[in-house]
């Protein structure tokens, strides 16, 4: 009896031993009660992306069987397609973070699901179009932003993917060719035809703007990448540099053609401080140059890509619009290569004093790490100790009996 009593303890100590590490573990191991708190933007992204949804998905699923225009019916069944996933991925990741997302439509948006439902013809076709398109364009600038600065890992992969759908079907819907000016404004209540001119043969201040910032980009990205794909130390760092520098100067070639339909002059060289990036890289070696190339490229892509949504959002001018998709797909694709790198500091996503500085001592955390890894492995640690401490206990307790 005495036996059965002892072994009973020795089984009841293991378990109650397993269970207060085991806490211990859980209490380190990722939890929504315990994430990191969400910051307001990366916050008001996901409100956005929850509010599009929520109009967008109802509207667009009706689209194919009211319309008789090819065109605008496949568009309508790629948009409800497209926005239906994404409102999946969406409400997983705001689950996983904690963040409460709003599940009624809102009265403005009822409004609109009320008025496509009384108009029909090309009337309805057009309205769609034009009132898809806007929201788009605005949610796009709204994606790219979160896309470039959030610090958040879940955050960055929807903010990834929610740009590159949006420039796809962004695309389907101006191919129908129905989506009126103000399609492209997006400070725009609603849909005047006559109250935007359509911008002629030259380029808008803003679009060569754009054409230059993207020459400039590459004229300084190429030869770095150059450098960094011939002279790097880290396998991963080469094979992206030369990657950066093959694809920009692709990127610089419709660039310039984008110029040469509209008249546009563009620099030949990069600019003095992109020049001084260029020869930080080229005096460095080694790990340094590794860090300086994947800091400097990531803060740069991270700061150009949001002026190419703006402009890709925007633009009415057909070659524009060509070179600010081309930009913001390669860009948007760039920036992840070189996080991929896991060289990429958290303070190094768009241009800053910071970002160009190369710190192998205490320098901020790289994208990849995270407080609550590093609490995981350690609740690991402490859990393998336990069990062994608790194994080490029954078996010393079996030996004296």
């Amino acid at each position: 009896m005495r036996r059965r009593l002892d072994t009973l303890g020795q089984r009841s100590a293991l378990f109650v031993t397993s269970f207060v590490f085991l806490s211990a573990f859980a209490g380190a191991a990722p939890a929504n009660a315990q994430a990191p708190e969400v910051q307001s933007s990366d916050r008001s992204f996901l409100v956005s992306l929850r509010q599009t949804n929520s109009w967008l998905v109802p509207i667009s699923r009706e689209i194919p069987a009211r319309t008789t225009n090819t065109a605008v019916g496949n568009a309508g069944r790629d948009i409800f397609e497209a926005h239906s996933r994404l409102d999946v991925e969406l409400l997983k990741s705001a689950n996983d973070l904690g963040v409460v997302l709003p599940n009624d439509v809102s009265s403005e948006h009822q409004s609109v699901i009320n008025e496509m439902a009384e108009r029909s013809g090309n009337d309805h076709d057009r309205a769609y179009a034009t009132i898809t398109r806007r929201a788009q364009g605005t949610l796009l600038v709204t994606a790219t932003r979160t896309r470039a600065v959030t610090l958040d890992a879940t955050i960055r992969a929807l903010a990834h993917q929610t740009v590159q759908m949006l420039a796809r079907t962004m695309t389907v819907l101006e191919d129908t060719g129905l989506a009126d000016p103000s399609a492209f404004d997006l400070a725009a209540a609603k849909a005047q035809v006559n109250s935007v001119r359509v911008a002629g043969r030259n380029a808008e201040p803003s679009e060569r703007e754009l054409l230059v910032l993207l020459a400039q980009h590459s004229l300084w990205q190429q030869p770095a990448g150059r450098e960094s794909a011939g002279r790097g130390r880290d396998a991963q760092v080469r094979r992206v540099a030369g990657q950066l520098a093959a694809e920009q100067a692709q990127l610089a070639q419709e660039v310039g053609e984008a110029a040469r339909q509209l008249g546009v002059d563009l620099p030949a060289e990069p600019t003095a401080e992109q020049r001084s990036w260029v020869n930080a890289i080229s005096s460095s070696s080694g790990d340094v140059l590794d860090d300086r190339f994947a800091n400097l490229s990531r803060a740069a892509g991270g700061t150009v890509v949001v002026e190419a949504a703006l402009t890709r959002a925007a633009t009415r001018s057909a070659p524009v619009r060509a070179a600010a998709q081309t930009g913001l797909n390669l860009l948007v694709k760039h920036i992840q290569l070189l996080e991929g790198t896991g060289l990429v500091r958290s303070d190094s996503l768009q241009l800053t004093a910071a970002a160009a500085a190369p710190r192998p001592v205490s320098s901020p955390a790289r994208l990849e790490e995270s407080p609550v890894n590093v609490a995981a492995l350690a609740g690991i640690a402490v859990l393998l100790v336990a069990v062994a401490g608790s194994l080490w206990f029954v078996r010393v307790g079996g030996q004296r009996h």
